[in-house]
């Protein structure tokens, strides 16, 4: 996955919960590719019309969206911006202004969890309901109180259908993701 150079800068101005949600956005299309982004309908990802036509977006919060193009041969995902909803003109962007992805804020298992299932649009009952982990246990991950063990962690995974890594070691992903892109 690759980052236009500018994302460094905007992603600093960006709202906590805005960096959080693009941490684990990056992390899903990283081990699962862009087409996962379908089942989490909170990222509401579409292409795009009009100028913008070969783009896509994914809702990051009502205001902020990521856009971003995937080339086809072998799947890389190029960030070209982290943008409030009115679009800006795309001003003549090459491969060369694209570095690889890093990590811009430390995910805990417990946001991570929480996001997930945001995206998802469910409840911690429907969450506990999928996994089979009690609504108590739930809370007491998602507010970090409890370490996630693998067992849960698998679980989850199997819940939300994505790589168990993606919960259990969010702060590894991102570091394997900077080294690996």
């Amino acid at each position: 996955m690759l980052e236009h150079r500018n994302i460094g800068k905007a992603v600093q101005k960006l709202p906590p919960h805005v960096l959080e949600k693009y941490e684990v956005w990056k992390e899903l299309v990283y081990r699962h590719g862009p087409e996962k982004l379908r089942d989490f309908p909170g990222f509401h990802d579409e292409k795009l019309k009009g100028e913008r036509e070969g783009e896509r977006s994914s809702r990051l919060s009502l205001q902020y969206r990521v856009i971003y193009t995937v080339e086809n041969e072998v799947v890389t995902v190029f960030v070209l911006e982290i943008t409030p909803h009115q679009y800006l003109e795309k001003l003549g962007m090459k491969k060369e202004d694209f570095i690889p992805a890093e990590p811009h804020i430390p995910l805990s298992t417990g946001r991570v969890i929480q996001i997930l299932r945001e995206l998802k649009g469910w409840t911690q009952q429907e969450l506990c309901n999928r996994s089979g982990i009690s609504i108590t246990n739930l809370s007491l991950l998602e507010n970090n109180k409890v370490s996630i063990g693998k067992r849960r962690g698998e679980q989850l995974a199997k819940a939300f259908d994505v790589h168990p890594a993606i919960i259990v070691f969010p702060e590894y992903e991102a570091e394997w993701i900077r080294r690996a892109a």
